[in-house]
């Protein structure tokens, strides 16, 4: 999301992700912000494949409500372990404003019938809804999956973060899912000084702690246990190897009331 042109000189928050999550969609400024970054905050390649592992959680949890779209925002390029992945038979929309992660994305998904990049800023849901791809594979009647993970961060304060938010879950169906991680400097905050202090400025990232991310929900109901790291969200034993003990981030999944007679939570 930090840019909207190809520049292989000037790091890029979705191939940074890439790189830290043992891709190869990454450029030699993107690794050595990387380095800087593990060297300010070493626990943060974990807590990276820890939201990513969480997300596998929180989709799949999806699934089990009876929630089988998904709206990916922010989403970097969709490699391993991307929403379609783990939900292979589900239209999933994938949106980015940066261009080589739409770029890549593009061509990653060419031919798939059941999954598509928007090249998008996730800032205007109106866009993002509106988008042709959006609409041909999403049903807005019935309830989506909002993906909102390792984004909000980037939301400063005059982009108004949760009138964003609310762009996009006041026009979804009831039952729709919000799954969110965001930065913080609540559980670690010396590394989290650390990690902003060598994070690039454009956009500036924003640490949050969690009451002021939940009073961004308004109506809709966090899922048990609430916002909490993200290892701690709901782990199983594929997620034991991911525990962090200085997480730099918190992730909850929560739902915005759903109709008389769908299942609970």
């Amino acid at each position: 999301m930090i840019t909207r042109t190809l520049d292989l000189d000037r790091p890029s928050d979705a191939r940074v992700h890439d790189y830290l999550l043992g891709g190869g969609s990454n450029f030699a400024a993107d690794r050595a912000l990387a380095r800087r970054i593990l060297t300010a905050a070493p626990s943060a390649r974990l807590d990276a494949l820890a939201n990513r592992d969480c997300l596998r959680r929180m989709i799949r949890t999806c699934l089990d409500h009876g929630v089988d779209q998904f709206l990916d925002l922010g989403s970097g390029i969709p490699t391993a372990g991307s929403a379609h992945e783990i939900a292979p038979d589900s239209p999933v929309v994938y949106v980015d404003n940066e261009h080589l992660a739409a770029t890549q994305g593009e061509l990653l998904l060419r031919g798939s019938g059941t999954a598509a990049m928007v090249h998008a800023d996730v800032r205007d849901p109106d866009a993002v809804l509106g988008a042709e791809r959006t609409r041909e594979l999403l049903d807005l009647d019935r309830p989506v999956a909002v993906l909102l993970f390792g984004v909000a961060h980037l939301f400063g304060e005059h982009h108004h973060p949760a009138e964003v938010i609310r762009g996009y879950t006041e026009a979804l169906a009831p039952g729709s899912f919000l799954a969110l991680s965001h930065l913080t400097d609540e559980f670690t905050p010396r590394r989290a000084r650390d990690l902003l202090a060598v994070l690039p400025d454009c956009p500036p990232s924003v640490t949050r702690d969690r009451a002021t991310v939940l009073s961004f929900l308004g109506g809709l109901e966090p899922l048990e246990p609430g916002a909490v790291p993200a290892s701690d969200w709901r782990p199983d034993d594929a997620s034991e190897d991911l525990r962090v003990d200085e997480p730099l981030s918190f992730a909850l999944l929560a739902r915005t009331p759903p109709r008389p007679n769908s299942p609970g939570s």
